[in-house]
């Protein structure tokens, strides 16, 4: 373990200075895994990393991830998510918390067809934010909901970080998809549960919501039916076998400009923006992604997963110690490093010593998922704080912190939930598949 210190020590206080430096991520770890190659390990290796970051961006998996991202961005433009949340409402707001819990269930629908926390915070925030503070909702509880409904896109498949911890780590992103379900429901059903009590226990805090006849909600929820036969394109022919996740993404977002067909909405300004927007997200992840391949390809050419994990199991501390540190770690990171970054960079060591400490790869996946989903709404670099304190028109940031905190509890507790019983997580995907 010694001589591996002061390289690991070097490399993180040289990645902490470029990060802080404000220079891009992608760029900050390219020149770390350079200079690391060059200086540090030697040999002449520095020229393979061409070829090595080429090998990232042509892996058929992370075909995916501008597919679905294409998807969600077409659903958002032509307007269906709109449609789909006035669907959904007249059936949930008769509930302790009103329209509350259409943000929540909302931003769920909107995940399982784009995987996008961002997108799914800036389209509900903007379809449900100007009538509810009309109507007198709490501002916290408002914003929160919006902020933290909208990581499930996270958990929800098809994610995009299940997606890109799958590629990275060699995976099943089909079996990671399958993991995702029962604990982005139970995460749904937390927040849920928690706005159910708070307008129990504070009556004023939401308004009475008009009631509607059996016929009305019926006749709504035609308004989701063309988003969930999207949601069975991608995920129904992925569990059933037919499909591998990059086939299911092209069929979905064929299915999306379909849809937005049938709605007169596929307009050229639509699908032009559509376009653009998925251009330059898909550019920031495959930049960060080729970048972290040369920071992992220092990491691994120094052996320092394989020494951590040495130290760390002669340390004998336990399972449960090691899980508190990398979640403190992780909650840490989140604060000061978007969540795509944080994934993709800190994988290369923490993967391997949570494999030799016995812990399951797909468990550990979703674990990931959610640490990315408390990223996007720890201060002061939550993105989806940011996105609602935009639309909010708000001139401090803080009541939408506040009102995300006990969100942010909420999946605290289900990484609990997880611990204590992995089979939440692994139970479907090994009934699915074995």
């Amino acid at each position: 373990m010694e001589n591996v210190i002061f390289p690991f020590l070097v490399l993180v206080v040289g990645l902490f200075l470029l990060l802080m430096s404000g220079m891009w991520v992608a760029v900050g770890l390219s020149l770390l895994g350079f200079l690391g190659l060059k200086l540090i390990v030697g040999g002449g290796l520095e020229g393979m990393l061409g070829v090595l970051q080429l090998s990232v961006i042509e892996n058929f998996v992370l075909c995916a991830v501008p597919l679905f991202i294409f998807m969600g961005n077409i659903l958002l433009r032509s307007g269906i998510m709109e449609k789909v949340y006035q669907g959904i409402s007249p059936i949930l707001s008769p509930l302790p918390g009103g329209l509350l819990h259409t943000n929540i269930v909302a931003c769920a629908i909107f995940g399982a067809c784009s995987g996008s926390s961002v997108a799914a915070s800036a389209t509900m925030g903007q379809v449900a934010m100007p009538t509810m503070k009309k109507l007198g909702y709490n501002k916290r509880l408002l914003y929160g909901s919006l902020a933290a409904g909208g990581t499930l896109s996270s958990m929800i498949p098809p994610s995009i970080a299940f997606i890109l911890y799958g590629a990275w780590v060699g995976e099943s992103v089909g079996a990671l998809f399958i993991a995702g379900i029962i604990p982005g429901i139970i995460l749904a059903s937390l927040f849920m549960a928690y706005i159910f009590l708070f307008s129990l226990i504070h009556p004023g805090s939401t308004p009475q919501q008009e009631r509607f006849c059996l016929r009305e909600k019926l006749f709504s929820l035609l308004h989701v039916l063309p988003v969930i036969l999207i949601i069975f394109a991608v995920l129904g022919t992925i569990y059933i076998g037919v499909a591998t996740p990059t086939e299911a993404a092209a069929l979905g977002a064929s299915a999306a400009l379909l849809v937005s067909g049938l709605y007169q909405k596929l307009r050229w300004t639509v699908l032009k923006e559509s376009l653009f927007a998925t251009l330059g997200t898909c550019s920031m992840i495959f930049f960060i992604l080729m970048g972290a391949m040369s920071f992992s390809m220092v990491i691994s050419m120094l052996k320092i997963p394989e020494a951590l994990s040495i130290w760390v199991v002669s340390l004998e501390l336990g399972k449960g110690t090691v899980f508190i540190a990398i979640v403190f770690l992780y909650l840490i990171l989140g604060a000061i490093i978007d969540p795509n970054s944080m994934l993709l960079m800190t994988l290369s060591v923490t993967y391997p010593l949570m494999m030799t400490l016995g812990f399951d790869s797909i468990w550990f996946g979703v674990c990931m998922a959610l640490f990315v989903e408390t990223a996007a709404v720890t201060p002061p670099l939550g993105l989806n704080l940011f996105v609602i304190h935009g639309i909010s028109g708000e001139e401090s940031i803080s009541t939408v912190v506040l009102g995300s905190f006990p969100f942010f509890i909420m999946m605290l507790l289900l990484l609990l939930i997880l611990y204590f019983f992995p089979g939440v997580a692994l139970w479907l995907p090994f009934r699915l598949m074995g």
